[in-house]
């Protein structure tokens, strides 16, 4: 069996029963965190080969990531791979400019999109209201109340949006050799002027007020989600972890599963709050922080394409995303009339 050379350098420093038998790129990976992922036949069983992107995370910042994996799966919490230890005890390693690491492949699929149903909504949110359980008693140097860090920052690159950026990216689109996506681009830049205002006062209401931290993915949306029939079987993709309010990941789950369902996030909602109740304050973070995400998420991915001129191999990916910022930012602003 012929393998990458740097997968096979990689994969000479695991234990025996790690060693290969069969090596298959995730050729159907929508490419947009730059990380590559390889499923690995070995005696141990399936495994899943990560490459992280050369820009991140640090070190620290993966060892952070590896030991709030280690905590929540102490926890009781199995539902993430916890990534396994080199000849020489390590986590990951370094090779060729990146780090890998070298995991359990956990089952089932990220197919939500293809099978969507209130029971897996439901197990969903339990799941992810169950790590949360798990990831709160992880240590984190500074306890106690305090203002979301999310919230925060997203008011920021709001005003700076208004101030200077948006008008910097239609400046870039009239340059832009890809037409499909251009207009597209002229969409989302009228409908951010339409609801810039109304989100930047939401924000500004909520930034001060100070809630618990903890860990958060940051990043859980369907495409992180794996299922075996209504069951949730694993969460994936821990690269946006972090500290912050748990109202980050329920607007984040939500708005992907449930979209503009209104009785959908309700149902959502209390799926979640039967492990962790959301106080009064974290229901106003959630939806701060799903509009937000709405106004502003299409956006970055215009910054993304015509400011940094970023490749993504999948384009028909890029404008399906795209789309779906229009719609519900469309209905954001159709709410303002």
């Amino acid at each position: 069996m012929a393998l990458p050379s740097d997968v096979e350098r990689v994969l000479r420093l695991y234990p025996e029963d790690c060693q290969p038998t069969s090596v298959e790129p995730l050729v159907d990976h929508d490419g947009f965190s730059g990380a590559k992922i390889w499923r690995v036949a070995s005696p141990r069983g399936p495994l899943c080969l990560r490459k992280w992107p050369q820009t991140h995370p640090s070190p620290p910042r993966l060892e952070f990531i590896h030991a709030l994996l280690w905590h929540v799966d102490q926890e009781g919490f199995h539902r993430v791979a916890v990534p396994l230890e080199t000849h020489h005890h390590h986590g990951y390693v370094r090779h060729a400019g990146h780090l890998w690491e070298l995991a359990p492949w956990l089952p089932g699929k990220a197919d939500f999109r293809q099978n969507p149903s209130p029971a897996r909504l439901r197990n969903a949110l339990i799941a992810l209201a169950e790590f949360h359980q798990a990831a709160r008693s992880f240590p984190l140097p500074e306890t106690g109340p305090s203002k979301s860090p999310g919230i925060c920052e997203r008011l920021e690159r709001l005003q700076a949006l208004v101030s200077t950026g948006a008008a910097e990216i239609g400046q870039a689109i009239r340059n832009e050799p890809w037409p499909e996506a251009a207009e597209r681009a002229r969409r989302l830049l009228a409908l951010f002027s339409l609801a810039a205002a109304r989100v930047d006062r939401e924000l500004k209401a909520i930034a001060g007020i100070a809630v618990s931290l903890q860990p958060c993915i940051r990043d859980v949306w369907h495409a992180h989600v794996l299922f075996e029939g209504d069951e949730v079987r694993g969460l994936v993709d821990f690269g946006s972890l972090r500290p912050e309010n748990v109202a980050a990941d329920v607007a984040r789950l939500l708005g992907s599963l449930a979209g503009d369902d209104l009785s959908a996030w309700q149902q959502g909602l209390r799926a979640y709050q039967t492990v962790r109740l959301l106080s009064e304050d974290e229901l106003r973070l959630a939806s701060a922080f799903d509009h937000s995400t709405v106004l502003m998420g299409g956006i970055q991915w215009l910054e993304w394409l015509y400011v940094q001129r970023r490749e993504f191999a999948n384009r028909a990916a890029v404008l399906a995303r795209l789309d779906e910022f229009l719609a519900r930012l469309a209905h954001l602003a159709d709410t303002l009339k």
